[in-house]
């Protein structure tokens, strides 16, 4: 057998990163990040608890990592076509935050958590601000190009009935009345 090239062996380093923040996240959305140990992460990535400090400083690292790729989600999920009119931007808004919810159910579980216990994130606060920041930006934008009187106070409404459907979707699961939701909040928002 020939040794492994420097190729083979990033793609391998990548995976293993990826197994690892895998394992952590589900960990961290099911039991909680204050209650998941680097040795239980380890255990779930099927990697010794040395192998992790190899790719991670600390548990706070890993938690950082889960939400540089969810910043990643939250771009692709807001970048537009050029061609895109502000009815367009606002009707894809909201398909892919109904997706998300829908399809990142953990994910959502661990957002909620984290915002539940603000001292576990100190070191992602200036990301949260952020991207935050970044995300009204874009709905003040958007519902000022929809001609909204008050576009500001419209984006935290959105804000809020976007974190309302995520919160009630992540508690009640099926039960919970997401395509109506949809639908309401889509006969709102896009113009017919």
């Amino acid at each position: 057998m020939s040794p492994r090239t420097e190729a083979q062996n990033e793609e391998i380093r990548k995976q293993t990163r990826q197994q690892i923040l895998d394992a952590a996240f589900e960990l961290f959305a099911n039991d909680g990040f204050t209650k998941t140990s680097i040795a239980s992460v380890a255990k779930k990535a099927g990697v010794s608890k040395g192998l992790i400090y190899h790719y991670f400083d600390s548990k706070e690292a890993i938690l950082e990592g889960i939400f540089d790729q969810l910043v990643h989600l939250a771009e692709e999920m807001l970048s537009f076509p050029e061609d895109y009119s502000s009815t367009d931007k606002i009707r894809q808004v909201i398909e892919q935050a109904f997706q998300f919810i829908e399809h990142q159910t953990g994910l959502g579980r661990l957002i909620i958590g984290l915002a539940l216990q603000p001292d576990t994130i100190e070191t992602l606060h200036p990301k949260i601000d952020q991207v935050k920041e970044n995300q009204m930006v874009l709905y003040i934008g958007l519902f000022n190009e929809l001609g909204y009187k008050n576009p500001e106070t419209e984006a935290y409404k959105f804000e809020a009935l976007m974190d309302g459907v995520l919160l009630g979707y992540a508690s009640l699961g099926e039960e919970y009345p997401l395509e109506e939701m949809k639908t309401k909040i889509m006969e709102e928002y896009v113009p017919s």
